[in-house]
C-alpha cells in the first residue's frame, strides 16, 4: 500500500483562502506521494521474493508476541530476538514505513495521512474551544516504528529528578542512576556530546545527531536566549536549564526511527523473528488461570490466532495498549461491565493520562533578509533534489525551526525546569487569519517560512485524563478525556514563561536581523489585551496544542497504589505471563519528549524479560 496524505477536502473549510487548501496544496502532496510513497522494506521483499504473510494458516506458536512496532515494541523485539532460541512475533497495526517519514523537513506533512491513527480528545468546554467540535487532534503513528516514524525527532530524556520521583513513588530501580545505563545502550551519539561517556552511548543501534543543515531562526533563537541568560549547554547530561541546537534521531540528514534502527538491520536476518504489518490485535487471550497465552489479530479482514508460550508484550503505546486491555477484560469494572466485557481484572486501566499542552498565538516575523519562504517552484526543485541525493544536505535535510531545545524555570527557586519552548514554522497570513486551520494543514516542507511562533508547553501538569473504550464501537478509537487545564494552575507557568519570553525581540539577536513578535489578536481572543494574562489564558483554552506526548494510561506503581496498573517490572498485576513495555506505564510525565524516555522504558523492561527468562 502506497503513503495516502492528509485528504484536504476533509479538513479545509469551503471558504478558506489558507495556502494549503489551494490547488498548490494538492499538487504538492501528489508530488509527495510520487516521490516518496512507496516503502524501502516493500522494495526489499521485492528482491528477496519476501512475503511478510506467508501462511494462511490461523493458528501460530511464539514465545513471545510483541504487539505495536513502534518506538517501544522495535526496541523490544530487537532484544529478544537475539537470542536465537526464542521465536518472536512483533504484530504491527499500519503500514510499511514510507520513505516520506525519513525527510526531516516533511514530518507535518505526516499528520492526518494513513500512518497515522487520527485520534481526537473529547469536547470539554475547557481546552481546544476554537478547535472544530471542541476537539484537539491527537496524531499517534500508525507504521513501523510507530510515533518515532512521525513525530519531530528532537531527542530528549527528561531531568534526573523525573527518574528519581518514579523510584520514590515506590518503583525500585527506576531511580535516575538505574535508568542511565539504559539510555546509554541503545544510543548512537555522532556529535561532540559523545565524548561525555558518563552520559552517552557511542555504540547502541539508535543514530543521535544534528542535522547537516542548521536552520537560520534557531540560531537566532539560541543567541537570543543566551543574551538574556540561558547557558549554553547539553540538556540530557549533568543541567537541563539552557539552551541549545537540539539533537535529533536522525543520521546524515535522513530520520531514524527504531523501525530503521532496531528492526530494518535484523529483519530479513533472523530466522526466529517474524514481523507482521496491517495486523492489529483486538484480543488478549487469558485462560482460567487468567494466564496471558496468546493473541487474536485481524489483518486484511481474515481473524488469526498467535500463541505465546511464554509472554505477550503490549507495547502499543499510550492510547491503544490501554485500550487492547480493557478488550480483553483487564480494566475498571464499572466501566467494562457496562460494555459487556467480561471483567479479567480490575484494574485502573486509562486513567493517570498526562500530556504536554501549549497553544498558537506568539508568532515573530522575519524580514526579507531572514525569512525563508521561496517561490511555489523552488519548493519543488529542493523536495525533488533532495530525493536525489545520494548524501542528504540543504533545507529539507532539517527541520526548520523545530530544531532547537529550550528549557526554563518559570520560578527561579524551582529545582528543575518546569517550562519547555518547541519553536515551529508558519505562513504568517494564514496563521493570522485561520490559525486553527493552518495548524491543521501543515504540509509543506518545515524549512520554508516567513514567521515562526513558540510552543510553550509545561513540563510537570497536575491536570489527569482518562480513556475509555467507545460505547458505541468498542473496537474503534477510544473516547480521549485530555482534561486540559482541569486544574487551572497548569496554565500559570506557560503564561509567565509567555510574557518574559516577548523580550527576545529586544536582544542583539532579534534587532540585527529585523525580527519582531507581532502582537496582532488571533479571532477568538480580540476582545482581550493583546499580551495581558487574560490574553494568553484564551489563546490557552482556545487554541490549544498537544505537544504529542500522551503517558501514565497503564501506570507502573508498588502493589498497595489502587491506580497502578503494572509492578515495577512492568507485569500486569493479576495476570501472569502479560507485561506492559511503552510510554503508557509512566507514572509522571518526563519534563521533555518522550520518545528517548520510551526507548529507555523498552530497554530496561527487555531486560527483564530476558533476565527473567534465561533465570527460569
Amino acid at each position: 500500500m502506497l503513503w495516502q496524505p492528509l485528504n484536504l477536502s476533509e479538513v479545509c473549510p469551503a471558504q478558506t483562502h489558507v495556502t494549503a487548501c489551494s490547488s498548490w496544496g494538492v499538487m504538492y502532496l501528489s508530488l509527495l506521494v510520487q516521490l516518496f510513497g512507496d516503502s524501502e522494506d516493500r522494495r526489499i521483499q521485492e528482491q528477496l521474493r519476501h512475503h511478510s504473510h506467508d501462511t494462511d494458516r490461523h493458528d501460530e506458536q511464539y514465545d513471545f508476541i510483541v504487539v505495536g512496532a513502534g518506538s517501544a515494541g522495535c526496541v523490544v523485539a530487537n532484544r529478544l530476538s537475539a537470542n536465537k532460541h526464542w521465536k518472536v512475533l512483533l504484530l504491527e497495526a499500519g503500514m510499511e514505513q514510507p520513505d516520506v517519514t525519513l525527510v526531516p523537513a516533511l514530518s507535518t506533512s505526516l499528520l492526518g495521512s494513513n500512518i497515522d491513527w487520527k485520534y481526537s480528545t473529547e469536547p470539554d468546554g475547557k481546552s481546544c474551544l476554537a478547535r472544530p467540535g471542541g476537539r484537539c487532534s491527537w496524531p499517534r503513528g500508525k507504521v513501523m516504528g510507530g510515533s518515532s516514524s512521525i513525530n519531530s525527532m528532537v531527542y530528549v530524556r527528561g531531568n534526573k529528578l523525573d527518574y528519581d520521583g518514579w523510584a520514590a513513588l515506590g518503583n525500585p530501580g527506576w531511580s535516575y542512576k538505574d535508568v542511565l545505563p539504559f539510555f546509554k545502550k541503545s544510543e548512537k551519539n555522532l556529535n561532540f556530546e559523545a565524548l561525555n561517556r558518563k552520559y552517552h552511548g557511542v555504540d547502541g543501534e539508535q543514530s543521535v545527531a544534528r542535522f547537516p543543515y542548521i536552520d537560520p531562526s534557531t540560531l537566532m533563537m539560541v543567541e537570543g536566549l543566551h543574551e538574556m541568560g540561558l547557558p549554553l549547554l547539553d540538556y540530557n547530561a549533568e543541567q537541563q536549564l539552557g539552551v541549545i541546537q537540539a539533537q535529533t534521531f536522525s543520521q546524515d540528514g535522513v530520520r531514524v526511527s527504531t523501525n530503521n534502527a532496531f528492526i530494518q538491520p535484523i529483519r530479513y536476518k533472523r530466522k526466529n523473528l517474524t514481523v507482521r504489518v496491517n495486523s492489529e490485535a483486538f484480543k488478549i487471550l487469558i485462560d482460567e488461570h487468567n494466564k496471558a497465552y496468546g493473541v487474536k489479530y485481524i489483518r486484511n479482514g481474515k481473524i488469526y490466532t498467535a500463541f505465546a508460550n511464554k509472554e505477550v508484550i503490549l507495547s502499543g503505546g499510550s492510547i491503544n495498549t490501554p485500550k487492547l486491555l480493557m478488550l480483553s477484560g483487564i480494566g475498571p469494572k464499572k466501566h467494562l461491565s457496562k460494555l459487556n466485557i467480561h471483567v479479567k481484572q480490575n484494574l485502573a486501566v486509562g486513567e493517570n493520562l498526562q500530556d504536554h499542552t501549549s497553544f498558537l498565538g506568539i508568532y515573530m516575523a522575519m524580514s526579507n533578509k531572514t525569512s525563508t519562504l521561496v517561490g511555489r517552484e523552488e519548493i519543488v526543485e529542493e523536495t525533488k533534489e533532495y530525493k536525489q541525493m545520494k548524501l542528504k544536505h540543504g533545507p529539507m535535510s532539517s527541520n526548520g525551526p523545530v530544531n532547537v531545545g529550550i528549557f526554563l524555570k518559570s520560578e527561579p527557586d524551582l529545582p528543575a525546569p518546569d517550562v519547555q519552548i518547541g519553536m515551529h514554522y508558519s505562513y504568517l497570513k494564514d496563521a493570522l487569519a485561520e490559525p486553527e486551520v493552518f495548524d491543521g494543514t501543515k504540509i509543506f516542507p518545515t524549512c520554508f517560512y516567513d514567521s515562526i511562533y513558540t510552543r510553550i508547553q509545561n513540563l510537570t501538569p497536575k491536570s489527569r485524563g482518562k480513556l475509555l473504550l467507545n460505547a458505541t464501537n468498542p473496537h474503534g478509537a477510544p473516547l480521549i478525556y485530555a482534561n486540559y487545564f482541569g486544574d487551572p494552575t497548569d496554565m500559570t507557568p506557560m503564561i509567565k514563561v509567555a510574557q518574559r519570553i516577548l523580550d527576545i525581540e529586544n536582544t542583539k539577536a532579534f534587532k540585527s536581523r529585523g525580527v519582531y513578535i507581532v502582537k496582532e489578536h488571533l479571532p477568538a481572543c480580540r476582545h482581550f489585551k493583546w499580551g495581558s494574562v487574560e490574553y494568553f489564558t484564551c489563546l490557552l483554552r482556545q487554541y490549544t496544542l498537544t505537544i504529542y506526548h500522551p503517558v501514565g494510561t497503564c501506570k507502573m506503581g508498588p502493589k498497595w497504589d489502587r491506580h497502578a496498573v503494572v509492578d515495577p517490572r512492568l507485569r500486569v498485576y493479576g495476570v501472569s505471563h502479560l507485561r506492559v513495555i511503552d510510554a503508557s506505564i509512566m507514572p509522571l510525565i518526563v519534563r521533555g519528549n518522550t520518545n528517548a524516555a520510551t526507548m529507555m522504558i523498552a530497554e530496561k523492561g527487555a531486560a527483564f524479560v530476558i533476565e527473567e527468562w534465561l533465570r527460569d
